[in-house]
């Protein structure tokens, strides 16, 4: 190889003159920095000290210039760092030297301007160390650019003795002969540090090229196979980063040569083993290190092997190893036990991590903080799934889990001690443990009864439903675990069966209502089975005619040792656990059944509840039923109350438009009982108003309830809808129902519900004469104990 000797005593090969300018200048540029920054302070300081000796125009306009000189030097770094100019490295070289002569011109002719007007010999021998300063700094700071280092020297030298001749003592003349000789050693330095400094960078280019045909065969060994090699030197850090390994950590190669291999994983007993391993010397296989800087919020895992090196003591690598990236083997354990713990739909712990908590915390806590535990089931949940799927009843759940945790952090809650919790469906739990956790249970509780009270928006539907709390709280509701939320379960059913939508702190006495209760239940799923419900019917009498138009069916359950049940007992007990859907069916189906046997075309009502308007099977047991017996659709009358529309109203007023296209009538029952029945009058036209018996009862003794029937019938007349009054049980009470001009009547004035079979002879009803006088021939009976009640 051809060499070429440089003008600075450096011999470099030919072929590599641009690679070593490049290499210089990487180098100055590494120092750029502190370069621009030395001067800038030589310059604030030679300001501060001079700004009263001389003409502050001047001193100006100097430090404008050594400002400027300086933004432009580090100006070349940036834009040669960003390979923007796209000039040669000599070039490059080219502009630091003229930039380097600027500077010193400017600094040489500030210390010889100055120097003779300084006030004091003070501030002289400041910018005496100025000077000596920039020239020693010069040969650290610009040793890879020879000529412009020899041209700063020799510049600032010679403004500094020119500045010390202008003094005119001996002493400044023996200080000129110094520095002049400081310069050349200076000059000197500079040549040898800049020749060391190409023989060093060359060595190391042979030293790189003597190991390329291994770091080749290890490189394609990465490439081939799924690990990846690595290399450190004595001091743990990396050398010749290979692309896997950089991809793996999403940097350059170039810029992971020289970073401490063990800083890349987290600080654990492991990342502690492995840097021990390091220092030693000593072969580790298989350790498992996490990775200290995540990618994206993923948790990425290595297993390293590694053994020292043999190439000697005199060899860059001292240490040799292997990495396997096992982040998916350990990403899928983590979601193995995350799913072990956590609920899949809403990221909220689970049952099973519920439980542990609450027996870890019972032990370890009771006796010096307070337990309470929060048990949260949904409202009409069933409804919400059956109605609008299960796609958005999931999405519904989300937004539940996220209101109740939203509902801890807004009450001040949270952290260590405090574990929001779904237990399965629409079950939820909250744990708390604190000396005043009592107090903030209590707050929360009704700030989650009125946050789950609020409409939730989901994929265009408005759902509204509602939550019930049970509360229970330890050591004065449980001396264990399962006792506590047993106690917190009982509460919770006391919520729902008064009304749900609320929170019941659990108190003695509750467990046995709660119990009577499940029995009640449990006895009611096997009521259909055991065929133990009835069908009574009450008829429907004409004032005008005084014929009886048709019955309404009304529930009956004969319990084998309760005996008679009435459907306030029960009902709401089947609304709540979803019976309500196979019970109300099976009046449906049943009424219609009994009323095709007539031989008269009377008509059968049945009542629908809100729960079961919303079960999607209600419209096929209706047209089924319709088709199996054979019965006029118009002889079928579902009575709803105004409940049905408060909730939902679009969909179900969906579904009575479609029963009402089939033929079947629609009656609102319990008129004026509601919160907004003129609304639905406008909203739906319903083909009875049925008055309630709440009205009825004081029609002879209050004015106002006879202005409020009043008032309904002539509305129902004017809108073509025939009027119902219930509960009729008096003769002044019919005689005032038909002067308003009430059409239809219900009562025990008339007949009470009973059995089918009591009707059985009447089902020819002739018309009577004098409706009027015939209806007063009908014997008062004596007021029943328990009211009606209507079946769902």
């Amino acid at each position: 190889m051809v060499s070429k000797r440089d003008h600075f005593y450096a011999d470099i090969p030919a072929g590599l003159e641009d690679w070593v300018a490049n290499r210089l200048v990487s180098a100055h540029f590494r120092i750029l920095k502190a370069l621009i920054l030395g001067h800038l302070l030589n310059t604030a300081l030679v300001f501060a000290v001079f700004y009263n000796d001389v003409s502050s125009n001047m001193l100006g306009i100097w430090t404008g210039a050594m400002a400027a000189t300086c933004a432009h030097r580090y100006w070349i770094g940036q834009t040669n760092h960003k390979r923007v100019a796209r000039k040669t490295p000599n070039a490059v070289i080219f502009e630091l030297e003229i930039n380097t002569v600027m500077l010193a011109l400017l600094a040489a002719s500030a210390i010889s301007w100055l120097m003779p007007r300084a006030q004091s010999g003070l501030n002289q021998v400041f910018l005496a160390v100025i000077g000596t300063t920039l020239i020693a700094a010069a040969g650290y700071t610009m040793r890879t650019l020879p000529r412009a280092a020899l041209s700063y020297i020799a510049i600032i030298s010679t403004g500094l003795i020119l500045a010390l001749l202008r003094t005119g003592s001996i002493e400044a003349i023996a200080t000129c002969i110094l520095i002049g000789a400081s310069g050349l050693l200076l000059g000197r330095m500079a040549l040898v540090a800049h020749g060391l400094f190409i023989v060093r960078i060359l060595r190391e280019r042979e030293a790189h090229a003597t190991s390329e045909t291994v770091r080749m065969l290890l490189h394609d060994y990465q490439d081939q196979g799924s690990d990846w090699l690595f290399e450190l030197d004595r001091n743990g850090h990396l050398l010749s980063v290979g692309d896997r390994f950089a991809d793996a950590v999403e940097k350059r190669p170039e810029d992971l040569n020289g970073r401490d291999f063990s800083a890349f994983f987290e600080d654990t007993r492991d990342q502690a083993t492995l840097v021990d391993h390091l220092q030693n010397r000593r072969a580790f296989r298989d350790l498992i290190l996490p990775l200290a800087d995540q990618n994206n919020g993923t948790r990425n895992w290595w297993s390293v092997s590694g053994r020292p090196a043999n190439g000697g003591p005199t060899s860059a690598v001292h240490f040799r190893g292997v990495i396997s990236d096992i982040s998916a083997e350990k990403q899928a354990e983590a979601r193995v036990r995350h799913m072990a713990h956590y609920d899949s739909l809403t990221e909220l712990p689970n049952r099973m991590m519920f439980s542990v908590a609450l027996n870890r915390m019972f032990s370890e806590l009771q006796g010096k903080v307070r337990l309470v535990v929060l048990l949260i089931d949904v409202d009409h949940f069933k409804a919400v799934n059956d109605i609008y799927g299960h796609p958005v009843g999931d999405s519904f759940l989300k937004q539940v889990g996220e209101r109740i945790a939203g509902g801890m952090k807004n009450t001040g809650l949270g952290g260590e001690g405090h574990i929001v919790a779904r237990l399965g469906g629409d079950e939820f739990a909250i744990l708390m443990a604190g000396e005043d956790v009592v107090d903030h249970a209590l707050r929360l509780a009704q700030n989650l009864t009125d946050a789950l009270a609020a409409p939730f928006h989901i994929n265009g539907h408005e759902i509204n439903s509602g939550a019930s709390i049970g509360i229970a709280m330890a050591p004065e509701h449980g001396a264990t675990a399962q006792t506590l939320q047993n106690n917190a379960d009982i509460a919770l059913y006391y919520a729902k069966d008064n009304g749900r939508n609320r929170w019941e702190l659990f108190e003695p006495g509750m467990d046995v209502a709660v119990q009577e209760r499940h029995a009640l239940e449990r006895d009611l799923r096997s009521a259909l089975v055991q065929d133990e419900l009835r069908l009574y019917f009450q008829p429907l009498v004409n004032v005008e005619t005084g014929l009886h138009t048709g019955f309404e069916a009304l529930i009956r359950w004969e319990h084998p040792t309760r005996g008679m049940v009435m459907p306030n007992d029960f009902i709401p007990i089947a609304e709540d656990s979803g019976l309500i859907i196979p019970i109300g069916e099976w009046v449906i189906r049943t009424a219609m059944r009994e009323a095709a046997t007539w031989r008269d075309p009377h008509t059968i009502a049945v009542n629908l509840s809100p729960v079961q308007l919303k079960s999607t099977n209600l419209l096929p047991t209706i047209i089924n039923t319709l088709a199996e017996t054979g019965l006029d659709p118009a002889r079928l009358e579902v009575e709803i109350t105004e409940s049905v529309l408060l909730n939902d109203c679009e969909a179900n007023i969906s579904i009575l438009n479609r029963l009402h296209d089939l033929g079947i009538k629609i009656a609102l029952d319990d008129f004026g009982t509601g919160y907004a029945s003129l609304n639905y009058l406008r909203t739906f036209p319903f083909d009875k108003i049925k008055i309630d018996r709440s009205f009825v009862n004081d029609l002879e003794n209050r004015e106002d309830c006879r202005a409020i029937v009043s008032a309904v019938i002539n509305l129902a007349n004017k809108l073509g809808m025939c009027t119902l009054a219930e509960g009729v049980e008096s003769e002044a009470q019919l005689n005032a129902l038909r002067s308003e001009g009430c059409a239809m009547v219900q009562g025990w004035l008339f007949g009470k519900a009973m059995p089918a079979e009591h009707y059985a002879g009447l089902r020819d009803f002739p018309a009577l004469p004098n409706p009027a006088s015939s209806v007063k021939k009908i014997p008062q009976r004596p007021r029943p104990a328990v009211q009606k009640s209507k079946a769902a």
